[in-house]
């Protein structure tokens, strides 16, 4: 049986949806052995916000079939394609470039585009909300990208904290809203003032996007979603089902079988 929300989505999906995670790992790797002009810090961020925007799209595609999955995975594509103009050429260039085209063509397939949801579940939370950690996710990339000379230790504490509140609020940790509405957007926009003028751009910027998103009244909703008490009431045996007499061993009266 497939559980609600979800959609059986074969085998060949899943192998296709991988491919932009076996990319990165392998630009991950090329950035390791030669990171060219980055520092260690900057590249330890974009594989952090790389690794994480297509591990989220990868589970999202084949969990759910989400088109939100999707796009992030071809955002990622493109992220990776943004690396290769930044990292000197070599064998483990080709090889990583090769495979994020590879990984590009897998997620244009119509085996995997017909295998996403036309339309998003019922049950599915509002847009803002999804927005929100896909947001935080992709914070450590461009910053890492930013402070490509040497992140300031600033730097590091905001992007390291956007994926750390992402996961809070995403799943539904105590003080998780509380996390994304203020606590993260306070960090990012304060430690802006420390840092160089490209990261403290977009940490300033992603603190303020972040909190607009965050204070929507539908992401209070969709973090507490509202509770209903039902009401029991009793019926004559005669109308109850037949399987649940047999589990309570009770006859046609409501009486104990002998």
């Amino acid at each position: 049986m497939t559980a609600p929300g979800c959609q059986t989505l074969g085998v060949k999906v899943p192998l296709l949806s991988s491919v932009p995670l076996v990319a990165a790992l392998i630009w991950a790797g090329a950035f390791v052995v030669d990171p060219g002009p980055l520092a260690p810090g900057s590249v330890l961020l974009i594989a952090v916000g790389l690794l994480g925007m297509t591990t989220v799209g990868l589970v999202g595609m084949t969990v759910t079939g989400g088109r939100w999955a999707h796009r992030l995975c071809l955002g990622s594509v493109g992220a990776m394609a943004v690396l290769a103009v930044v990292r000197p050429i070599d064998t483990i260039w080709v090889t990583a470039l090769v495979v994020t085209a590879l990984a590009g063509v897998a997620l244009l397939s119509p085996a995997l585009m017909g295998a996403l949801r036309r339309l998003p579940p019922a049950t599915s939370p509002p847009l803002r909300a999804i927005m929100i950690p896909l947001l935080l996710i992709g914070i450590p990339y461009l910053l890492g990208l930013a402070a490509w000379d040497e992140p300031s230790a600033g730097t590091l504490v905001v992007g390291f904290g956007a994926p750390t509140a992402a996961l809070w609020y995403a799943r539904v940790l105590p003080g998780g809203l509380y996390v994304v509405r203020v606590v993260w957007p306070a960090l990012a926009i304060g430690l802006a003032f420390t840092q160089w003028l490209a990261p403290a751009l977009v940490s300033g910027l992603g603190g303020v996007v972040t909190a607009l998103l965050a204070w929507h009244p539908t992401v209070k909703v969709a973090f507490h979603p509202p509770r209903e008490v039902g009401s029991v009431y009793p019926i004559p045996p005669e109308l109850a089902p037949g399987e649940v007499l047999d589990s309570a061993n009770l006859d046609e009266r409501g009486r104990p079988r002998r």
